[in-house]
């Protein structure tokens, strides 16, 4: 697999499974949070769990974006490796402080592990190299 195909294949399939999870949490966020097998909030706090899901689908949608061009690209992959990086650490802490369940753990793990394969790929200048 060439690095352009792979930097287009990975924008593709972690767009879609951040957009998907989006419309999911917005529609059904109770049924999202059992699927992953995290303890559902009080019924008046689930509002606040589909107000997530717009700012996660968002995030999915943005990946498009980088499909259109280099520049595109590197400035989305900057952003959302950022926000994921800052969800990450917001939930290991609320996770350490007992506020959320350890469950929220496995959300915490794939937001850092896409940032960290992200940064790595950022740092190496493929995204460069890709669209000369």
């Amino acid at each position: 697999m060439t690095r352009v195909k792979f930097l287009k294949l990975w924008s593709i399939a972690v767009g879609s499974m951040d957009a998907l999870t989006g419309l999911m949490l917005i529609a059904a966020p109770a049924g999202v949070l059992r699927l992953l097998g995290i303890p559902s909030p009080s019924p008046d706090a689930l509002v606040f769990l589909s107000w997530i899901g717009v700012f996660v689908l968002s995030v999915g949608l943005s990946y498009g974006l980088a499909l259109s061009n280099r520049r595109r690209g590197e400035t989305v992959w900057m952003f959302t490796s950022l926000v994921r990086m800052l969800v990450a650490v917001f939930l290991t802490f609320r996770i350490l402080d007992e506020s959320l369940d350890m469950a929220w753990a496995w959300v915490a793990l794939a937001d850092a592990a896409v940032a960290i394969v992200q940064v790595a790929i950022l740092r190496a200048g493929w995204w460069k190299e890709g669209h000369r």
